[in-house]
């Protein structure tokens, strides 16, 4: 189905300016800038099982428990890094 309804959406000249150098730089429309932008952040995944699954993984993230080295074993392993490259 083709574009049939109209937004007018306004900017601040500065999001304008980084708006339209973004544009150039994809060769695309302002338009299909925006378009993409609704797209990705608010129709994709806005349902309540996306929220809830993105809800558990942090849950998973911030209950981990790692062992993590005293700062001056980091600070050799991080040299040890180094001397590799």
């Amino acid at each position: 189905m083709g574009l049939t309804k109209k937004v007018m959406v306004l900017f601040d000249p500065d999001r304008h300016d980084r708006l339209e150098e973004e544009a150039k730089k994809r060769r695309c429309s302002k338009g299909a800038l925006i378009r993409e932008a609704v797209e990705k952040q608010i129709l994709a995944g806005d349902d309540e099982a996306s929220r809830n699954a993105r809800l558990a993984a942090a849950r998973r993230l911030i209950s981990m428990k790692e062992d993590v080295a005293d700062w001056e074993e980091m600070e050799n392993l991080i040299a040890r890094g180094h001397v590799h490259e």
